[in-house]
């Protein structure tokens, strides 16, 4: 087979949605054949460090050292930098270690969630760096909480219904259906106005029938009624949205950042919901690394150059990739050629025929932050 068809072989492989299958099937190869193509070519070493990098786990489970995958990313570009097998310490130290100190010294912002060893990468391997807490998983954090509670009003009120029908017909014997009940209901289908961020909810104020109360009813009607429910869902849903309209206003704005959240943790503090006193004790935890989400830098996408805040967005997306690639790969077992086969398909110019010398995943005593 010559040269350049074999150079279109691996071509194929830049689209994610390909497989060894369907390219061997095109060139009408094998797919042992199609594989050993791509190997043979494709030996990409780490991009070098930037200013502004992101870290984030994504979920592989190929084998007992790779369960959770360490994603590193260039925030300017998006580019992935590398893919470590595991997150674990005993993989991540020698890894970053052996990196100049000179290089790690330029990084300024290492962004990731508010997982611990991520945040100690910073006194660990960039000194002169800080770290950024992504805004959306501050947000986040809340925000499972009032979903556990409605999670908890909706257990109580099934075992209430149960109970009432029973009563209702004793002489029944399981199996049996339950009527669903009003509350049950709206928390089920409807939760998510108390959850969505308020700005992104599209009221409707038309009537349309509702199947459930055989009546017409609007997004309104909805939100109401759930605060009917359970007055404390009015109450986390204010609370809530104080912090999500601090969040989108300051950008860019650090230091007003700064002032604005002694004022919501003083709040919290105060309030008679243990979820947002404990929403307090999170905030000051973090409150350095959530502050400095708000600086912007240069991004570089779409040919164009932007200003654009810290987050993990990009590297959140980029996961997505990552598992899309692992499904439709139908079960990976090789991490070097599965970590070859995303970077190559998710740089923006990946160069061939790299040495291949980038830092070798070792293992040293076993760590439990995993």
């Amino acid at each position: 087979m010559s040269n350049a068809t074999e150079m279109l072989i691996v071509s194929s492989y830049k689209d994610l949605m390909e497989t060894s299958t369907s390219i061997a099937k095109r060139f009408n190869v094998s797919d042992t054949f199609a594989h050993e193509v791509f190997d043979r070519y494709v030996k990409l070493d780490r991009l070098s460090l930037t200013d502004a990098i992101s870290v984030d786990e994504v979920f592989l489970d190929m084998d007992d050292y790779c369960k959770y995958a360490l994603v590193i990313q260039d925030f300017h570009t998006g580019d992935p930098i590398d893919l470590l097998r595991s997150r674990r310490t005993n993989v991540t130290e020698p890894y970053f270690t052996l990196i100049p100190i000179e290089e790690r010294l330029k990084v300024r912002y290492l962004i990731s969630d508010m997982y611990n060893p991520y945040i100690a990468y910073v006194e660990k391997y960039f000194p002169n760096a800080v770290s950024v807490v992504d805004s959306f998983h501050v947000i986040q954090w809340i925000v499972r909480l009032i979903d556990n509670y409605i999670r908890t009003l909706i257990k109580k009120f099934k075992q209430r219904d149960r109970e009432d029908f029973l009563k209702q017909h004793p002489e029944i014997q399981p199996p049996f259906s339950i009527p669903i009940s009003n509350e049950v209901y709206l928390l089920q289908k409807y939760r998510w106005l108390i959850l969505a961020n308020q700005s992104n909810i599209k009221y409707h104020n038309d009537p349309r029938m509702d199947n459930h109360f055989h009546a017409l009813m609007n997004t309104f009607d909805y939100e109401d009624a759930l605060f009917r429910i359970d007055p404390k869902l009015r109450e986390y849903r204010e609370l809530k949205e104080k912090y999500v309209q601090f969040n989108l206003r300051n950008a860019g704005n650090p230091s007003e950042a700064r002032k604005e959240i002694q004022t919501l943790i003083q709040e919290y503090r105060s309030s008679e919901h243990e979820i947002f006193r404990d929403f307090a004790s999170l905030l000051v935890k973090f409150e350095d690394s959530i502050i400095n989400s708000f600086i912007m830098v240069e991004k570089i996408g779409d040919g164009n150059i932007y200003d654009s805040r810290l987050s993990n967005g990009p590297i959140e997306s980029m996961n997505r990739k990552i598992k899309d690639l692992k499904r439709l790969g139908r079960g990976f077992r090789n991490f070097e050629h599965f970590r070859n086969r995303f970077l190559y398909a998710t740089r923006s110019a990946p160069i061939l025929n790299a040495v291949n010398e980038y830092n070798t995943v070792l293992y040293l005593e076993e760590s439990e932050d995993e």
